[in-house]
């Protein structure tokens, strides 16, 4: 077996070092910046909450759907419906919400319709 002499032993210089502590720094701020850019993203997407919007605008079609029959309704009879029970016969089957929890409310005396659940914050 050859010796190796003294002066052709190697191992890591300190240009080697500063390099590699150099790459692993750059490599730790892209994955903090890129951890805070995606924190920063879901708190922005819990803030306008677009899906919750997108469902409130989807109960707010049905129940213009619903105001047209009832309108309908008085047209051809000339009064309004009773009552809640009286406008959910004139449809084809429940409404289906979007919103967890949401239903219509109904005022026989103006023949007036809104949402339970009208702020896309509780939706």
């Amino acid at each position: 077996m050859r010796k190796r002499a003294r002066g052709g032993e190697r191992g890591f210089g300190l240009v080697e070092i500063l390099l590699v502590a150099a790459l692993v720094a750059v490599v730790g701020f892209v994955l903090v910046r890129y951890a805070r850019s995606t924190a920063t993203t879901v708190q922005t997407l819990q803030e306008t909450r677009p899906l919750a919007q997108a469902r409130l605008a989807a109960d707010q079609a049905t129940l213009v759907s619903v105001q047209g029959l009832v309108r309908a309704y008085h047209a051809q009879h000339g009064r309004w419906p009773a009552d809640k029970a009286a406008v959910l016969t004139l449809l084809a089957g429940p409404p289906r919400w979007q919103c967890a929890g949401n239903d219509l409310d109904y005022d026989a005396a103006s023949g007036t319709i809104s949402l339970a659940i009208s702020a896309a914050e509780r939706c």
